[in-house]
């Protein structure tokens, strides 16, 4: 554990930077949607072809996690039909508001390098 503040942007900037440059592999995985919901589906869709999914965890803004968590409650939705809500949710200011990562611990340096041993997903929340 660190006493220094993680910035998430950083990371977040890292990240992409090393999925530009072909980074180790296994790759950088994105995804874009419309809402918070349907990043978080979709990027464990996407990483449970990779690697084992119950072994990652999302990181997102608080708002994100407000917004989710309204959804839910609001639209009554079948939590047992979203597996990606049994992952652990980690929230952070630093963390962008149109970003959410999903990623095994270890798999990111705290200065944001990706080491390659586990894929990492980058998801984005667009506006449609």
């Amino acid at each position: 554990m660190t006493n220094h503040a993680i910035n998430f942007q950083s990371v977040v900037d890292e990240i992409r930077e090393t999925g530009e440059t072909g980074g180790p592999e296994p790759s950088l995985v994105t995804v874009d949607a419309p809402d918070v919901i349907d990043v978080c589906r979709q990027l464990f869709d996407a990483l449970e072809s990779r690697t084992d999914p119950t072994t990652c965890e999302f990181y997102l803004h608080p708002n994100n996690r407000r917004v989710l968590e309204r959804r839910l409650l609001a639209d009554e939705l079948a939590v047992e039909s979203m597996p990606f809500l049994e992952r652990q949710l980690w929230t952070d200011v630093s963390m962008p508001e149109d970003v959410i990562l999903f990623m095994h611990p270890d798999a990111v340096t705290l200065g944001g390098s990706v080491i390659g041993d586990h894929p990492v997903g980058v998801g984005r929340i667009a506006d449609e």
